[in-house]
């Protein structure tokens, strides 16, 4: 199985996204408070991260079945 490109894809996302909590982060602390709308995104970042979480966590419980999903696909050998 070929995954270590979407792991790689993944990976690279991630960075990026960790560089734009660095930039928010230096931004809050040097440059201006937060606002009420600054808030609700972090929410929203947060509500985001936890569903990845749960979505990421659940792929370990994902049982390798080739059964076709389809009645009208044939069966593999």
């Amino acid at each position: 199985m070929n995954t270590i490109f979407t792991f790689a894809s993944l990976t690279q996302a991630l960075a990026t996204v960790q560089g734009g909590l660095g930039t928010l982060a230096y931004n809050y602390k040097a440059d201006a408070p937060r606002t009420a709308l600054d808030d609700a995104h972090i929410d929203l970042l947060v509500a985001s991260a936890n569903e990845m979480i749960a979505a990421a966590t659940a792929l370990k419980s994902i049982e390798y079945d080739p059964t076709p999903t389809d009645p009208d696909e044939p069966e593999l050998p």
